[in-house]
């Protein structure tokens, strides 16, 4: 992170001062600071102070008085039981609807780490606070109205709800015993426990995820943790497999330090890149470790139905190998990925003789050296199109990738460095600590940050950007980056591992904006006229909404059912995955691994809540948030 001011500064400590008294003046507060103990922490915390006032006070005005003209709100379930990023002069409105929430001890955390963030002008700092229920972390972001003025105000107000109170996490302070000498009610050892609880012979799971990938595993270790009863069903022969059967040279694009599992962070040995068959390995060792039950080479019969007098799914799981099981589950979490179901183009390709797959079945070239010398086509050009088509060239193979429209490009030297700078790097914070203070922005201010960052990036790639183009591809200039059009767009980027140079220098060739007009029996016919013959066709096509794998797993019913499923609502949130789908009790579990590390905690957070009865999905819609707020 960016170096704090110097704070011994006559200067510093004569604005600091004025900060204080300004806050002081807008609400009552008890802490009188001197020049001799004043910080970046004393500030934050006589804001803290201040703004803790208005909160006792019930007082609307008050409170949103602390926030900048600029200034927003983020909360996740602690003004109400949903996900918000509110601007300020919207905060009073949703304190009317919802109340004034009873936030109590709003304090800094971590003081030494409270800074004065010259280059992005605020001061920023941890924060914790409790309610009658629960425990809740928060970040700051403060910075004056008008350089020097003093007057430290809002510009982002995190706050989230972290856990109940008498029913944390069974872990650190509370993790259990493990030894248990000198009772003789069972002679059941550890390992005799746990096959015994996985089989869940004598009862049902409260939580069953449907999904053993990253999001599945993470979230049944977080409910595991406050002591959820929950069951993984997963359709493979083993934990991993949604990665260990992908194309053979397949690595991610994320570095390590965003890519982290919850409880369990990877070794300082480990690669940036992870290769696909390392993360398949691990996510069967975390499997283990962390004592989730899974059962493998399962699925769900279509049609779950719900009760709402029992409030429980009636699920039939079938198991190969294995007697199928009826159950009845309180939740039901689909968490089998991000995307939908893989999206085959319109034109014909029945005609075709030669070898044709969509990306996501793709075996890569690794087993098939008879492929060496053959003509390769990819339709295509984001991730994974540009992966294969670099396998395709690394291996011998003829290749042409068809970009139909535009992409958008990063590389992953400049790319990711410039967005994760000072939150997911080799020296930055622990990833607790960079999970709270990335989720503290709300989507749209992380767009605007993002527009100056991309702008700086697009400087550093100008080489192979220009290079790209005088070859003939397309670019699309994203102004709010890489991260936003994966959660806004879900794909139409490349981050570039390679494969831009391999382009530019026409050793894969592009052919460029012109639509398909079918297959023909070797190869590819466009709509000018032109045909590209071909021995194998990979179709990087891409996906449909997660609304259609709901509908082909779940039912017709739930999938017609759901709200919007990512994009944006109306406050910039993600809407459909961690936070109420639109069918109460059934929940979509899904994103990339710091997604499912960080939301996971959420969701997880939204489920135990329910389970002991301080919130509710309420079968009558209207009484839900979502039919009555005007920004659904």
């Amino acid at each position: 992170m960016p170096p704090s001011a110097d704070v011994q500064s006559p200067g510093v400590f004569e604005t600091l001062k004025q900060a204080i008294s300004h806050v002081e003046n807008v609400l009552p507060s008890a802490r009188p600071v001197t020049a001799n103990t004043y910080s970046a922490a004393d500030a934050a915390q006589g804001f803290c102070d201040s703004i803790q006032a208005a909160f006792t006070a019930k007082d609307e005005d008050g409170i949103v008085k602390h926030f900048s003209n600029d200034g927003w709100w983020r909360d996740i379930l602690t003004l109400d039981f949903d996900f918000n990023s509110i601007q300020k002069d919207e905060i009073k409105g949703h304190l009317s609807r919802y109340g004034v929430p009873t936030i109590q001890n709003l304090k800094v955390v971590k003081p030494n780490e409270a800074q004065f963030n010259k280059e992005a002008g605020w001061l920023q700092a941890y924060t914790t606070y409790e309610t009658n229920e629960g425990r809740g972390k928060g970040f700051l972001r403060l910075k004056e109205s008008s350089p020097g003025k003093g007057d430290w105000l809002a510009f982002t107000f995190f706050t989230t709800l972290w856990e109940i109170k008498g029913h944390e996490e069974i872990a650190g302070h509370k993790r259990t015993i493990g030894a248990e000498h000198g009772l003789h009610e069972s002679s059941d050892n550890w390992l005799d426990k746990r096959v015994k609880r996985a089989k869940f012979e004598n009862e049902d799971p409260t939580c069953l995820v449907v999904g053993g990938g990253q999001n599945g595993l993470m979230l049944a270790a977080r409910l595991t943790t406050l002591g959820i009863k929950t069951l993984i069903v997963e359709k493979n022969e083993r934990i991993g497999d949604s990665w260990r059967k992908r194309y053979h040279s397949l690595c991610l694009h994320d570095p390590v330090w965003a890519d982290h599992f919850a409880y369990m962070q990877f070794p300082k040995t480990w690669p940036i890149y992870t290769p696909k068959d390392k993360l398949a390995n691990y996510m069967e060792e975390y499997a283990s470790q962390m004592e989730l039950n899974v059962w493998l080479k399962s699925t769900i019969e279509r049609d779950p139905k719900w009760d709402p007098q029992t409030k429980t799914w009636s699920v039939k799981v079938l198991r190969e190998g294995s007697e199928d099981r009826e159950m009845k589950v309180p939740h039901l979490i689909m968490a089998t990925g991000f995307s939908g179901e893989p999206r085959m183009p319109t034109f014909s390709i029945d005609e075709f003789q030669g070898t044709i797959s969509h990306s996501s079945r793709h075996p890569g070239c690794h087993d098939h050296p008879e492929w060496k010398g053959k003509k390769a086509i990819v339709v295509g050009c984001c991730n994974s199109g540009h992966d294969i088509a670099a396998d395709f060239y690394e291996h011998g193979l003829d290749t042409t990738i068809v970009q139909r429209s535009s992409t958008y490009v990063m590389s992953s030297e400049h790319g990711i460095p410039g967005l994760l700078k000072g939150v997911y790097e080799e020296d930055g914070p622990p990833t607790d600590d960079a999970d709270i203070m990335l989720t503290s922005l709300p989507l749209n201010v992380l767009e605007e940050f993002h527009i100056a960052a991309t702008e700086d990036i697009a400087v550093k790639d100008k080489l192979i950007l220009d290079d790209l183009q005088k070859a003939g591809f397309k670019l699309n200039k994203y102004p709010g980056g890489l991260f936003l059009k994966y959660f806004r767009d879900g794909g139409g980027y490349y981050i570039d591992v390679g494969c831009s140079r391999l382009i530019a220098d026409g050793k894969i060739k592009i052919k460029q904006g012109v639509e398909i007009e079918k297959l023909t029996k070797d190869g590819v016919l466009f709509k000018d006229g032109k045909e590209l013959k071909a021995d194998i066709i990979i179709l990087a096509t891409g996906y449909t909404s997660q609304r259609e794998t709901v509908r082909r797993i779940i039912s017709d019913d739930v999938a017609d059912r759901l709200g919007q499923v990512w994009g944006a609502d109306k406050q910039g949130e993600i809407p459909g995955v961690w936070r109420y789908s639109g069918v109460p009790h059934f929940w979509l579990m899904s994103g990339n691994l710091f997604q499912a590390r960080c939301f996971s905690k959420h969701l997880a957070l939204q489920i135990h809540m329910i389970e002991l009865g301080l919130r509710t999905h309420a079968d009558d819609p209207v009484a839900y948030k979502h039919a009555a707020d005007p920004r659904f």
